[in-house]
């Protein structure tokens, strides 16, 4: 199940329409936009003063990861071409495909009916649940637009792992992003520097302001900005650095070394000058008499579509200059798939779908859930429902017993549990108690020892660390990949990091299998529950 085929079609030579294309997504951007500018800024409705602040902040990340899905799609679109050629053949603005676009809009702006201050502390659900339809019937109109309903089954069929990893690396990247400014500590040069820059982008365009070049603010009026570290770009930099790496090794065959290397001082410069004109045009807005505006929604949403444009430009220099692409007469590096694989008896669908559904299960219970612990068990029976069409691909696995998987398993056990950590101030399960607590005990327990072990290994460990390996070269490269992302998923993020390597380890040895390292993963998970059953520490689960 390591083996990755990204399928090419050759079926049409007819060009992208490009036209159709850019007119879709200016749409979709000012859709987004009016949306996001009309909840933060033209209603009169704090969302920290009404809702739980996750809730808040998965409101404004909901299109953040909208523009970050569509960049994901636009960027494989780039990269080949040949997949959306057959797909968009049929390509054209239909009535019914632009309603039920617009219907999405309709539904997405439905909430500001209740959304009063102080009126609105019960509508949280109704609201997530306008806006998700609505998304789903924005953007469902928008692809009805690309291709009929056939075209997009047939093309699900064939790409459909390629589309889910999309998918989840949209959803995925601003959550990841906010994690990593816990490392912004120690840059507050490039904080100085993006400073000085829009600090002389403001005066030569005659504005008159107060600036301190020590405390790093400058404003005019009642409208001052602060440009810490966390507004210096660093996040940006941090963002294209990981999207060039990425490039560079899972295209290597398609480009020129060392030229290649170029990308990464030219996208980190085009992202710090996209940084300051950011900065500079939010100052300018709140000067203008538009602090709300500034400091909401264009702050909120326009790094990430500057992200998204200098993503986008750095696959278009890579593509279109001749300089950084290697002579090759070659059309395709990857086999075509005569007969497309079935969507439930793809292997690579098997390794990718059960984890996505977990964790967007688990963004779902973060925002809907006071206690998300409590709904465990839904997620649960969700990923077990989405895994038993696969059962045939598991089973044939290969599932033997043997020491050294137990033994890994047990020593993550050992320091995972002796490792101190802060014990959790309320308990997972929230109020429940008698019978359905000793249920929800059974299902966690289910979850956690044997469900959880199986799809993040063949996630983390067959998945992505076979495809990293493929394009690597590197055994030991790949399994410090697939390790590094394993660990960013857990708060325990230093013992993931090592429990990720010993299953690597267990993987790659010789005569490993993949199933050695969900033996392992089972071991370990399953001690952990039962030490947590023991002493009642319920967070180290």
């Amino acid at each position: 199940m390591s083996t990755l085929t990204d399928p090419h079609s050759n079926s049409s030579d007819r060009s992208l329409p490009l036209g159709l294309l850019a007119a879709l997504m200016l749409l979709l951007v000012v859709e987004l936009g009016a949306i996001g500018i009309t909840y933060n800024h033209l209603i009169p409705f704090s969302c920290k003063a009404n809702w739980p602040q996750f809730a808040c902040l998965s409101a404004s990340l909901m299109l953040v990861s909208l523009y970050c899905v569509v960049g994901a799609l636009v960027l494989i679109a780039m990269l080949r071409p040949a997949l959306f050629k057959a797909l968009l053949a049929e390509a054209r603005l239909g009535g019914w495909p632009l309603a039920t676009n617009v219907s999405g809009v309709g539904l997405a702006f439905a909430p500001l009916a209740f959304l009063v201050e102080g009126e609105a502390r019960n509508m949280l659900l109704p609201s997530f649940a306008f806006w998700t339809v609505g998304m789903a019937f924005l953007l469902g109109g928008l692809a009805l637009c690309l291709a009929p309903i056939p075209a997009w089954r047939s093309f699900l069929t064939k790409t459909g792992g390629v589309l889910i990893v999309a998918l989840v690396a949209g959803i995925a990247t601003p959550w990841i992003a906010i994690k990593f400014r816990v490392l912004w500590g120690g840059l507050d040069g490039i904080a100085s520097i993006t400073f000085s820059v829009v600090t002389w982008i403001i005066d030569t365009l005659g504005y008159e302001v107060q600036a301190n070049a020590e405390e790093k603010w400058i404003g005019a009026n009642d409208f001052f900005i602060a440009i810490g570290t966390p507004c210096s770009g660093v996040e940006g930099f941090a963002l294209v650095t990981l999207f060039v790496t990425l490039y560079l090794w899972l295209f290597r065959a398609d480009l020129r070394f060392p030229r290649a290397f170029l990308l990464y001082p030219l996208g980190l410069a085009a992202s710090a000058i996209f940084n300051a004109l950011r900065i500079a045009l939010l100052l300018v807005i709140g000067l203008e008499g538009n602090p709300e505006l500034a400091a909401g929604g264009f702050h909120s949403h326009a790094g990430w579509l500057m992200f998204t444009f200098v993503a986008l430009g750095i696959i278009t220099l890579a593509q279109t200059v001749p300089a950084l692409k290697r002579a090759t007469s070659h059309t395709a590096s990857v086999p075509v798939r005569a007969n497309p694989v079935p969507f439930w008896q793809d292997p690579v669908v098997a390794c990718i779908l059960p984890f996505a559904v977990f964790m967007f299960g688990a963004l779902l219970a973060s925002t809907f859930a006071t206690s998300p612990g409590l709904v465990y068990p839904l997620r649960a029976l969700a990923v077990a429902a989405v895994m038993m069409p696969f059962w045939g691909l598991y089973r044939a696995l290969g599932w033997r017993i043997n020491g050294p998987a137990v033994g890994v398993g047990a020593v993550i056990a050992i320091y995972w549990v002796l490792i101190p950590v802060a014990p959790a101030e309320t308990a997972p399960y929230g109020t429940l108690s008698g019978g359905l607590l000793i249920l929800w005990f059974i299902v966690r327990g289910i979850g956690t020892t044997f469900l959880v072990p199986v799809f993040e290994e063949l996630f983390f460990r067959d998945y992505l660390e076979g495809l990293f390996r493929a394009r690597l070269g590197s055994a030991i490269g790949a399994g410090l990949m697939s390790a590094a992302l394993f660990a960013l998923l857990h708060d325990r993020w230093a013992e993931a990091f090592i429990a990720g390597l010993m299953f690597s380890w267990l993987t790659a040895r010789p005569g490993g299998r993949i199933t050695d390292a969900i033996l392992a993963h089972m071991v370990a998970n399953g001690l952990i529950f039962a030490a947590a059953l023991a002493t009642g520490r319920l967070e180290i689960i």
